[in-house]
């Protein structure tokens, strides 16, 4: 994996309902925003999260204090059917 990718990330609801979530570390997001390339030299994106890092517990924890934040829903987009 190149050190500017991000992951994407499938969540689905007790309700069945599927949203998506795109996670990037504030270390990648910064690699990504150095780019020489990259044009316009920012970003913004409705279903962006930053997490410490691509660890399953930490991805997990800041999951559920979304959710129980009732942040989940705005921090990810409607997933395509």
């Amino acid at each position: 994996m190149e050190e500017w990718k991000w992951i994407e990330i499938t969540i689905v609801f007790t309700d069945g309902s599927r949203r998506w979530s795109i996670l990037y570390t504030p270390e990648r997001l910064l690699n990504n925003l150095s780019r020489p390339d990259i044009d316009p030299p920012g970003l913004h994106m409705q279903q962006l999260i930053v997490v410490r890092s691509y660890e399953v517990d930490d991805i997990e924890r800041v999951l559920n204090v979304f959710d129980e934040e009732d942040k989940l829903i705005e921090a990810s987009r409607e997933y395509p059917e």
